[in-house]
């Protein structure tokens, strides 16, 4: 089987591109634009980088992080391989651009409600996207290493029922989690209700830029993000969502994050958004249509 025809199964998933030498999604709702069917190594060839929506594909994927030197990532799998009863079993793999991370790819049949890590070193992929070979980050590709038959189709596994049930466990309502203590702010705010979030996200070039690139925002991008989002009512499943997809995405850590934001009582406005991330917010339809009404 030649490269070309094992990168035509890609087209059995939703994948989209991204910018060359990038993460960043090039379509205008960045990973929900996934679309089946397309032809990964040709639009690759164009320049591109491609990427590859889990949810809608039908996927969940253990991120293997090895970014950090100290990292136990796959001894930690091993680990939890022997604490759950279960082997995880050989499915289609890929190596990540640093050449020393994984990406496990499984189905995502049993999946309700997944945890964002498993371990220190390991993310779960599901409600956002991964870069899919032959896409390369400076010079370096993303390469399939296990998981193909003897057809050279590839080898998409189901998960252990012990590993569904530790993936998806219930992490705000379980009662041991430290992140359902109060922070201590008790501010009075204003708590917006019956928000169109998708109207939201439409109107707002900057939260699409953070859904789009949730993997490598700054710190002050990510907390303006979730100054916006964290006064709209029950929002907090919504924010952790959106912030999983960052290598080391901690849910005490977001969730701290929040209540911080409620205690100020107010959003950052679209006046300091555009003024702080003006490259981000330079195409923005709203803010184009403001600045046009007091011009006029």
């Amino acid at each position: 089987m030649t490269k070309s025809n094992l990168l035509l199964n890609w087209q059995n998933y939703a994948t989209f591109p991204c910018k060359g030498n990038s993460k960043q999604p090039a379509t205008r709702n960045g990973f929900k634009d996934a679309q089946f069917g397309q032809d990964v190594e040709a639009i690759v060839n164009l320049g591109y980088n491609m990427g590859l929506a889990c949810e809608k594909s039908g996927i969940v994927v253990i991120d293997v992080d090895y970014h950090d030197e100290k990292s136990t990532a796959m001894d930690d799998l091993k680990q939890l391989e022997i604490e759950l009863g279960a082997k995880l079993p050989r499915t289609l793999t890929q190596s990540t651009a640093s050449g020393n991370g994984r990406h496990l790819i499984y189905s995502a049949k049993g999946i309700t409600n997944p945890r964002g890590k498993i371990g220190q070193f390991c993310d779960l992929k599901y409600r956002g996207y991964i870069m899919i070979a032959p896409s390369s980050i400076n010079g370096r590709q993303y390469k399939i290493i296990d998981g193909i038959d003897e057809s050279g189709n590839f080898i998409i596994a189901e998960l252990p029922q012990a590993w569904l049930d530790y993936i998806n466990k219930d992490v705000p309502t379980n009662p041991n989690n430290k992140a359902q203590k109060s922070t201590g702010f008790s501010k009075a705010r204003k708590t917006y209700t019956n928000i169109n979030v998708d109207k939201m996200f439409s109107n707002c070039a900057f939260l699409r830029y953070c859904r789009d690139n949730a993997d490598c925002l700054s710190e002050p991008e990510w907390f303006s993000m979730i100054s916006v989002l964290a006064q709209i009512e029950d929002s907090d499943e919504l924010i952790h969502e959106l912030s999983e997809p960052y290598p080391t995405y901690s849910f005490d850590e977001t969730q701290k994050k929040i209540e911080y934001a409620r205690a100020f009582g107010l959003p950052q406005s679209c006046a300091y958004l555009s003024a702080n991330y003006a490259e981000i917010c330079k195409n923005c339809t709203r803010l184009n249509f403001e600045r046009e009404a007091n011009n006029d």
